[in-house]
């Protein structure tokens, strides 16, 4: 089939093609190699901080992932578990040499990055997020309308239904892909404006498995 994916857990060697990823995903610039370092940092970070993670493979590049963070609340056991290696040592690295200016990032770049972290830090501000699993990334438009969230949205559910979980939450926001959640049965259920914006809100959306 043309565009088959094969769906498979995450390695750490796929950090780098995640980080690319996540940059088709969200922004829209030329990138220097600096970028792309913290790229690869940041994205390994999201993910190992993760319950699980699967990638999306076609013609043999990583082409979209997908990590879902499972709650204390639903599973102690389960929520102090991850598939992958955690890099202690690179989180901290990642995120001191951050905000220490440690990254000689590109001043567009920056300001896209700005932006798309003021929207994340949106979470922070009362964000319901109880539930049994969390939706913690989807990224890349690489194969945009060609059954790649499908594809891994499906990886996603069965993970989460073997593991016992029932309902599934998720964090997006008005200028991301939220309809795609809409159309595969996810309903809204808490809404807030920006807090740092005239227009644009957040969103938390539910699946109940």
């Amino acid at each position: 089939m043309e565009n088959a994916f094969e769906i498979r857990k995450y390695e750490p060697n796929d950090a780098i093609e995640c980080g690319r990823c996540f940059f088709e995903g969200f922004f829209g610039c030329a990138l220097t190699d600096e970028d792309r370092r913290f790229l690869t940092a940041y994205a390994q970070v999201l993910i190992e901080k993760c319950s699980f993670c699967y990638v999306a493979v076609k013609d043999g590049e990583v082409v979209g992932f997908v990590s879902g963070s499972y709650r204390k609340q639903f599973d102690k056991k389960l929520a102090k578990c991850c598939d992958t290696k955690r890099h202690y040592r690179d989180w901290l690295a990642c995120f001191v040499k951050f905000y220490m200016g440690g990254y000689k990032l590109s001043d567009e770049f920056r300001r896209q990055f700005d932006a798309f972290f003021r929207r994340v830090r949106e979470r922070d501000r009362s964000t319901p997020v109880e539930c049994d699993c969390e939706l913690v990334a989807l990224s890349s438009k690489k194969q945009f309308r060609k059954g790649l969230g499908t594809a891994l949205w499906q990886a996603f559910a069965a993970r989460c239904r073997a593991d016992g979980a029932k309902r599934v939450r998720l964090f997006t926001d008005s200028d991301a892909s939220y309809r795609f959640y809409e159309k595969r049965g996810f309903s809204r259920v808490w809404e807030k404006p920006y807090s740092f914006a005239s227009e644009g809100a957040a969103f938390v959306y539910e699946y109940l498995l």
